[in-house]
């Protein structure tokens, strides 16, 4: 089967590129430790010895955040400017990194070394930013019309009353069914960047569209399923974390490992469909006469 084939093929190229996804794992947890170590020193500094510490493995406790007054609004302050620049930094820098990915698989000299993937990241980052911001305006708007509108309906006819609201599942459901093509959409643009050398990004975008008519449910089943492992993984990534944290101890170090081994897999998922969009979209040709 085509899909199969090329997902195969994908993860094969995505596993040969192991240098790159451990340089990308290194600079993002060297990127945390910046906001958490601070954040680290700022709440032993806050608690000290006290038995702040024994309350808070309790659960989340009111009458101690009344006790520590402005320092526990200093602390939400700055877990909340932290979290906001993490985020940020994580946008641009996974942008960054895609185009060094991206030039990896859709280039015909294949994997890169980590200087020429630094090249290449920083060559594609202004048209890769450009794309991701346009595809995040496409997504607004489509979540807009298929939920948006919907919901804004419901409500009105229902006037406030449940009765409509399972309704909305369903719009639910078409919203998350329709999510693949945009993505695959945005890789197949990124990938025509990094191919071309181009950086028009109308023009990327043009031939992201024209990639997802080629073998259209082809195109839509391999972010698909790629999206569907991902989501299961994550569910048991988060369970495990859940479930799992230590007390104290050297299973600490051993719990803190196997979350970042779970990370490095989440970020070989990542480069995985990024391998397999670029496998499909560089020959359709090649798989044209498979049902």
């Amino acid at each position: 089967m085509a899909v199969l084939r090329i997902l195969g093929k994908g993860a094969a190229r995505a596993a040969s590129s192991y240098r790159l996804i451990l340089l990308m794992w290194i600079i993002t947890l060297v990127m945390i430790l910046f906001v958490a170590l601070p954040l680290k020193s700022f709440l032993n500094h806050l608690f000290g010895n006290s038995m702040a510490v024994e309350k808070l493995a309790g659960g989340f406790d009111l009458g101690l955040a009344g006790d520590l007054g402005k320092p526990f609004v200093n602390l939400l302050s700055a877990a909340s400017s932290g979290g906001l620049l993490l985020l940020l930094a994580g946008i641009f820098l996974y942008t960054f990194f895609a185009g060094g990915l991206f030039a990896s698989y859709a280039t015909a000299w294949g994997s890169l070394g980590i200087n020429a993937f630094i090249r290449e990241s920083a060559r594609n980052f202004l048209p890769f930013l450009m794309i991701t911001l346009l595809i995040m305006v496409i997504i607004a708007a489509y979540t807009f019309v298929i939920v948006g509108i919907p919901m804004i309906v419901i409500i009105s006819i229902s006037e406030g009353s449940t009765p409509g609201s399972n309704i909305m599942y369903l719009f639910y459901a078409i919203w998350a069914l329709g999510m693949p093509v945009w993505l695959f959409v945005a890789d197949a643009s990124r990938r025509w960047v990094a191919a071309t050398g181009s950086g028009k990004v109308f023009m990327a975008l043009g031939a992201g569209f024209r990639a997802l008519k080629e073998r259209f449910w082809v195109s839509y089943s391999i972010v698909l399923v790629i999206l569907i492992l991902n989501l299961i993984f994550i569910f048991l990534s988060l369970w495990f974390t859940i479930w799992s944290v230590p007390d104290k101890g050297g299973m600490v170090f051993l719990f803190f490992l196997a979350t970042q081994a779970l990370f490095i897999l989440r970020l070989f998922m990542k480069a995985w469909r990024y391998a397999s969009v670029c496998e499909k979209t560089a020959i359709p040709e090649k798989y044209s006469s498979t049902k």
